[in-house]
């Protein structure tokens, strides 16, 4: 743990962060692929989605609407599960639900924008190894620019950012460093980094010294249950990549040896030898 600077995306140190207006206001106009920059915000209440099974801790959000009404859910994931796919969908249509009044008329919704600063990664194909940031938008499929207005998703996948893969805004590589980076073991924040006051002021909020004994007992008991977390999903992916290839060491039994079925499968030979004695002698017609 870094007894200097804490980490931002941990819930109590993200909410004290974006729970100040300026700094939100410069993170979402810094990062968002906006039409017009936000210039006001005011923040809404908090409505309670459905947790993913699991996955209790790793989800914190924050929502607001800014000069417009144009509404924002930013979300902080820890973690990624396919799950989640279907909560920021939720979450995005629940901020349109919640606008109207009973008698409302559809034309006062104001849009939505769902963003997702995600401490993981989900889009692994190679050819994306760069892409850090996904726009999601409803479009007519016969003609991509044919754009059903009213909700847009925006995924920032921070371990895919580095300051060499950037060629936008330097406010952008600024925010998304200091995420990425801030609390780390070896965090010391560079004159770079501070030379924009917005994230001098966050970098100022992760402080160690400004949180008491209570809170830092509180940030240590997250960080512990977001490993708890992270170490059940990675025992189910593991199981499910073992379960795979028995699967596929099983249907190779009537076919192959023992070796060529451990070599193809990536089962040890005494594991493949121990499907064979269960699945037990072949059958003849």
């Amino acid at each position: 743990m870094n007894l200097s600077y804490l980490d931002p995306k941990i819930d109590l140190v993200f909410k004290r962060i974006f729970s100040r207006a300026d700094l939100l206001l410069d993170f979402l106009n810094a990062v968002l692929p906006l039409d017009a920059p936000v210039e006001t915000l005011t923040y809404l209440p908090t409505e309670q989605a459905p947790q993913i099974p699991g996955m209790r801790f790793s989800i914190v959000d924050v929502k607001c609407h800014d000069q417009s009404g144009q509404v924002f859910v930013v979300e902080m994931q820890m973690l990624w599960t396919d799950a989640y796919f279907s909560r920021i969908l939720f979450s995005g249509a629940q901020a349109i639900v919640n606008q109207l009044s009973a008698g409302a008329p559809y034309q006062s919704l104001c849009p939505v924008y769902s963003v997702t600063v995600l401490n993981d990664v989900f889009k692994k194909d190679a050819r994306e190894k760069d892409c850090w940031l996904h726009h999601y938008k409803i479009t007519k499929l016969a003609e991509p620019d044919d754009i059903l207005q009213g909700l847009q998703f925006v995924i920032l996948e921070l371990p895919k950012f580095t300051p060499q893969t950037q060629v936008e805004k330097r406010v952008t590589a600024l925010w998304l460093r200091f995420l990425r980076e801030a609390g780390g073991p070896d965090f010391v924040p560079d004159e770079n980094l501070l030379s924009h006051a917005p994230v001098a002021a966050a970098v100022k909020l992760t402080e160690f010294a400004g949180y008491s004994a209570v809170e830092i007992e509180a940030y240590r008991k997250y960080q512990d249950a977001l490993r708890n977390e992270n170490s059940v999903l990675l025992d189910a992916v593991t199981k499910g990549r073992i379960e795979g290839r028995a699967e596929v060491a099983r249907n190779l039994l009537p076919l192959l040896g023992d070796e060529a079925i451990a070599q193809v499968s990536g089962l040890t030979l005494s594991a493949v030898k121990k499907l064979r004695e269960e699945a037990g002698p072949p059958r003849t017609n």
